[in-house]
């Protein structure tokens, strides 16, 4: 098995357990309010040239350095549960900030199996990509997070037949929304059944989406990745019911298209957070976009690590990870 392999089984092992032990829809903390959306505006960070983190409306609640890289981050039952890439499970107290238990999976007592990937936890259900056409994703693969029996999939089908391209994936209430890195495009695949619909035109390219109760909230970037053209962020907020774009944030700190490092994306603990390169300058950025009026309402910036991809929204605030390693709880101020 390659590292990739081992790397999401090791994920999929964590979520199974976190599932059985933390009640499902309680790992992202995903209970926001919503309403209209307003004039939306960008807030630019003007920073100083030292090496302290700066920031305005977020702080930094605590800190927890970590042994090792973290590869998934879950939060559910009174602690932040973290996933190393060596294979070991930490649980973090989050109001003492410390390490107060360490597992080692292969010494955990088996109580269900699955060979599978799992790329998502929602509705009750760990959801994967599958349903290959060659070396094409057609569609998403369930599977009951208490049981682990399949349910049917869902494939990606418009009304013409056709299988549009499969990529970053959203479940909402209703549907599961798609948006592929090549496609532009952003699909609405009815959980009940039904063609998938194209939503939303991307002009840039799609580099996340994620979804709660009342919206999904999708980032794009302005250019191609890799390339040397402007590669800002932007984030869009769209209606479930209707696909409709209710709010549109430009980022243009956060640079999303940087070839050696990710951007995360998660809903909850009060905010829509966006972690990724800092497009003015070195290390990386923390956004807090307010998902009611879809406004930049905070930024943490620092100028020695980038911020991971990894991160987990929970009721007081994100826990996000840094190449320290660390793991930072950042609140709201």
């Amino acid at each position: 098995m390659n590292a990739s392999g081992r790397h999401w089984r090791l994920i999929t092992g964590v979520v199974v357990m976190l599932v059985v032990v933390v009640m499902v829809g309680r790992l992202q903390g995903r209970d926001l309010a919503h309403g209209d959306a307003a004039t939306p505006r960008s807030t630019s960070a003007t920073v100083s040239t030292d090496d302290a983190p700066v920031a305005a409306g977020l702080a930094v609640a605590g800190r927890v350095t970590l042994p090792g890289q973290p590869a998934a981050v879950a939060t559910g039952e009174g602690a932040i549960w973290v996933l190393l890439e060596q294979g070991t499970l930490l649980r973090v107290d989050p109001d003492r900030h410390q390490v107060t238990a360490r597992v080692d999976p292969v010494r955990l007592r088996v109580t269900a199996r699955f060979d599978g990937f799992v790329v998502a936890v929602a509705r009750g259900m760990l959801w994967s990509y599958c349903c290959l056409r060659g070396d094409k994703v057609r569609g998403f693969g369930r599977v009951d997070a208490r049981t682990l029996r399949p349910r049917p999939p869902v494939l990606v089908t418009n009304a013409a037949g056709a299988h549009p391209p499969v990529g970053w994936f959203a479940v909402g209430t209703d549907a599961v929304w798609t948006a592929a890195l090549e496609d532009h495009r952003v699909w609405r695949v009815p959980l009940a059944g039904g063609p998938a619909h194209a939503v939303v035109w991307v002009s840039g390219f799609p580099y996340g989406l994620t979804a709660d109760n009342g919206a999904v909230w999708l980032l794009s970037g302005t250019g191609e990745p890799g390339s040397g053209r402007d590669r800002s962020g932007r984030l869009r907020r769209l209606d479930q019911r209707t696909g409709e774009v209710t709010a549109t944030t430009p980022l243009p700190d956060l640079d999303v298209g940087r070839v050696d490092a990710g951007v995360g994306l998660v809903v909850g603990g009060g905010g829509v957070w966006v972690a990724g390169p800092y497009s003015r300058g070195s290390g990386g950025i923390l956004l807090r976009i307010d998902p009611v009026s879809g406004r930049v309402a905070g930024w943490l910036r620092d100028p020695r690590w980038f911020f991971q991809e990894v991160l987990a929204a929970g009721p007081r605030g994100v826990w996000v990870a840094t190449a320290a390693p660390e793991l930072l709880h950042v609140v709201a101020v």
